[in-house]
């Protein structure tokens, strides 16, 4: 095989410049409740999800999830944080014990049974 061949769809190498976004179930949270044609919204919703499972999210970024998505603040803090919380749990299971962990987890969310 040539491996000076450039990879493109024309033979059957799928190529795409699209970037990889931060999504977790508490960035799906708050794009369920924003509006989103308002201008930015899709950036702020990533930065604040990506914040909130990296650092938590300070009052500044509780401000700006609240006037995307009408909620309170405490409701903003219990959403991310039991969405962090369920991530972990996953993650552990996954860490555990490798591959048989994996195969129990694929096997309860109905991947593979």
């Amino acid at each position: 095989m040539d491996i000076d061949h450039e990879i493109s769809a024309d033979n059957g190498f799928h190529t795409e410049d699209t970037p990889t976004r931060f999504v977790s179930g508490f960035t799906r949270w708050i794009e369920e409740r924003a509006d989103l044609r308002r201008p930015g919204a899709e950036a702020l919703i990533e930065m604040c999800g990506f914040f909130a499972r990296t650092e938590g999210l300070d009052e500044e970024a509780l401000r700006i999830v609240a006037g995307l998505t009408g909620a309170d603040p405490h409701e903003i803090v219990r959403v991310y944080r039991r969405d962090n919380t369920s991530w972990a749990e996953t993650q552990a299971v996954l860490d555990a014990q490798g591959l048989t962990n994996l195969d129990e987890h694929l096997d309860t969310i109905g991947l593979w049974g």
